[in-house]
Formats: structure tokens, C-alpha cells, sequence
């Protein structure tokens, strides 16, 4: 179980890259678990991307590969 406010972190990430265009034709469950992965860590919760991944039965890189693009969107 997520805290809210990961969550809620969650949300506005995977809106503002949606906005940006950048989760078209991606696969959104993978692309929610990068959001979750990248929320938890700027909430100070240090989760191994695999961790992320096994919650929304992704691969670590599907995880790596959007958390990569969110980095690069600086959101």
C-alpha cells in the first residue's frame, strides 16, 4: 500500500508528462510504476526499482527505461 501523498506525487507526475505528450503509446501500467518508483524516492522511501516493478508486474527496465524520461522532463 502507497502513502497518499506518494501517490498524490504519483498523479501530477504522470499528468504533467502526459501533458508534455510523452505516454503516448507507452504502456501505462509500466509507465504508473515509474511515477510511483520516482514519488517514493523524493519521499525519501529508497525502493529498489525491481520493488516497483514486481507491484505492477513490469520489468525493472520497463521502470528504468520511463523513470529515464521523467528525469529528462525535470517534472
Amino acid at each position: 500500500e502507497w502513502p497518499d501523498e506518494i501517490r498524490q506525487r504519483a498523479r501530477t507526475l504522470a499528468e504533467q508528462a502526459e501533458e508534455r505528450g510523452v505516454t503516448t503509446g507507452v504502456h501505462p501500467v509500466g509507465f504508473a510504476a515509474a511515477c510511483l518508483y520516482k514519488a517514493s524516492r523524493e519521499k525519501g522511501r529508497w525502493l529498489t526499482q525491481s520493488t516497483v516493478a514486481e507491484t505492477g508486474s513490469v520489468t525493472p527496465t520497463t521502470v528504468r527505461t520511463h523513470h529515464e524520461t521523467l528525469e529528462e522532463l525535470a517534472v
